[in-house]
């Protein structure tokens, strides 16, 4: 079940002795008020070396004790009650079941908020960890290609350069080429009137 479909069922309204069904139902303006703000104030809660190198699977409940959250688990116990629901219910009948389950396992609405919250803490600290180190690795990959491009790039003006030799080299040789042709051509047409004129030789 996806969280934001499971965000509405973990905030828990406290209705008046005889408040109607309505009074259960969350507003959106609620669920936000919930949320834990970016800049919520706290001590890192994990050490530099814990989170995983890139690419490895996430260990959440790894990192949550070595951050040293209570293993109370009063979020995933609640979110797989709450996925076994009817999601057909009405919305004061999953809160008011919500409550129940929470009462019999002797937790409040408030231990599940502390649990998120130090929770959501450790997941923001990886996740920065992890852009840090992705950007860090595609800095150094971009910082190669540039590199490459560069060499790839000195190689084509010198491709260029001796293409434009080679074009040159043609075009002497051609011309001088042209020179010799015609001096055969001239040469060995005198030389043929002259044996046509003085007649075969002996």
């Amino acid at each position: 079940m996806a969280w934001d479909e499971l965000k509405a069922l973990f905030i828990v309204k406290e209705p008046e002795a005889k408040a109607d069904r309505a009074a259960l139902e969350v507003r959106e303006g609620d669920l936000d008020a919930f949320e834990l703000p970016r800049d919520a104030s706290g001590p890192a809660p994990l050490p530099a070396d814990a989170v995983p190198a890139t690419g490895a699977t996430i260990d959440f409940q790894a990192l949550y004790d070595q951050a040293g959250i209570p293993n109370t688990d009063e979020v995933e116990a609640l979110e797989k009650f709450l996925g076994g629901l009817d999601m057909e219910l009405p919305q004061a009948s999953r809160v008011a079941a919500a409550k129940a389950f929470l009462g019999a396992i002797g937790k409040a609405p408030a231990d599940v908020l502390e649990d998120a919250g130090r929770k959501i803490k450790v997941v923001r600290v990886v996740a920065e960890a992890k852009q840090a180190d992705a950007e860090r690795a595609l800095a150094t990959h971009q910082s190669a290609i540039d590199e490459l491009q560069a060499k790839m790039e000195g190689h084509r003006s010198q491709m260029e350069q001796l293409r434009r030799e080679l074009e040159a080299a043609r075009t002497q040789c051609a011309v001088e080429e042209g020179r010799l042709q015609g001096a055969r051509t001239f040469f060995g047409h005198v030389g043929q009137l002259e044996v046509t004129k003085g007649g075969s030789r002996p």
